[in-house]
């Protein structure tokens, strides 16, 4: 057989005959929800800077009676300095996976473990984020009662209780919410990884 020859069989192959590894297409489905991830997260990194520049000048905007300003400002330190911790580990976790590929399944199986740790890692976050709200919660209403010309002494006790309840509900709420960001913004994508592995890991056995 000639050049020629050989060249017209190259030719006559069709592509639908080239049969690519069963693993390889697993590998490349889990590149979007890790592109998903990390868009998600980067998104997550401005709304949290935002929000801790909105706090600090949350009393200013909503007219907090300046006599809670040490309250309220001792609060907001604790929470800016977790929130500085934690965003420092959020933002190496993000360089991190920025240079991981999902060519590999070791790769793909230490972004799963890596996602599920930070997600707990950001429940953490948010759960200590709580005190901080009741603070605010505490403060907030505090104001308006002195608004009002109101203040603890001649509070009424159903108003006390008023207010126990609403702390309750409030922590349930906050608790609720954090959970459902999770479930919604980061746990569908991680399922999906998870899947890919599973795959993978059946084709092996």
């Amino acid at each position: 057989m000639n050049l020629d020859e050989l060249k017209s069989a190259w030719n006559a192959e069709s592509p639908q005959d080239v049969n690519i590894p069963t693993h390889i297409k697993q590998l490349r489905q889990a590149q979007h929800p890790l592109d998903k991830l990390k868009r998600n997260m980067r998104n997550e990194w401005y709304m949290q800077i935002a929000a801790i520049i909105f706090m600090a000048f949350a009393p200013q905007l909503f007219e907090i009676h300046p006599s809670t300003y040490l309250i309220y400002y001792t609060a907001y330190t604790v929470v800016l300095i977790v929130s500085i911790y934690y965003l420092n580990i959020f933002r190496l976790f993000y360089k991190r996976i920025s240079h991981y590929t999902a060519d590999t399944k070791d790769n793909l199986n230490e972004i799963y473990y890596e996602f599920k740790l930070n997600i707990e890692r950001y429940h953490s976050f948010g759960f200590l984020l709580i005190p901080f709200v009741l603070v605010w919660a505490s403060v907030y209403t505090y104001s308006r009662l002195l608004a009002e010309g109101q203040d603890l002494s001649n509070m009424p006790e159903s108003v006390k209780k008023a207010f126990l309840l609403i702390a309750f509900i409030t922590t349930i709420l906050v608790t609720l919410s954090v959970l459902a960001w999770t479930k919604y913004f980061y746990t569908p994508y991680t399922k999906q990884i998870k899947t890919v592995l599973d795959e993978l890991k059946k084709d092996e056995d």
